[in-house]
């Protein structure tokens, strides 16, 4: 009895400590923040979790790579060749944990230091600009755009580094899609 007094009491405290963003988030599965460090986001993202989650099941996906571009002197087109190497298009059963949001923690861990210029999602639409910076290299800038849903996305998202024309630069823009195309096979859900 004590211990669920205690638990109650730790889940009590921890609410009030969430943000009206947070809460609003919880509440209703959106999130809409500007100038916004990637820490924020990520409790926003968590806090809106369970309004947003995708639907396990058989997945059908694909993963296509439409522009290349690492900078003056080289070879794009050959680069644009090397790139499509990566697309993929799969049809295979995900989990719950499978599914679960990108852990934008990482992102800084390859991207460096980064603040989000702006995150809306909402309404099944996802729209981000995020800026990163790492000491002794050129800026990157993440733009993220497309639809999402419990039974399908399609989202494209852009990767630029430094300054067209100038050493450094690089963009890479590919476009995912995903539809649940039913339930998977008994064998396969383990």
């Amino acid at each position: 009895m004590r211990a669920t007094i205690t638990l109650a009491a730790a889940a009590l405290a921890l609410a009030g400590c969430q943000s009206a963003e947070e809460k609003r988030a919880a509440e209703t599965g959106e999130i809409e923040v500007t100038n916004a460090p990637t820490d924020q986001v990520a409790k926003l993202i968590k806090a809106a979790a369970p309004k947003t989650a995708v639907k396990p099941g058989l997945w059908k996906a694909t993963l296509r790579i439409e522009a290349v571009d690492v900078g003056p002197g080289a070879d794009n087109a050959k680069q644009l060749d090397l790139a499509k190497g990566l697309e993929r298009d799969a049809t295979e059963c995900k989990t719950a944990e499978q599914l679960k949001p990108f852990d934008i923690d990482k992102l800084e861990k390859a991207a460096g230091k980064c603040t989000f210029i702006r995150y809306v999602a909402k309404g099944g639409k996802v729209d981000a600009k995020i800026q990163c910076t790492k000491p002794d290299a050129p800026a990157t800038t993440i733009l993220i755009n497309g639809a999402t849903g419990a039974t399908g996305f399609d989202v494209t998202t852009e990767n630029k580094t430094g300054v067209s024309g100038r050493p450094g630069y690089s963009l890479l823009r590919m476009r995912t899609t995903g539809t649940r195309v039913g339930e998977c096979p008994a064998q396969a859900r383990g």
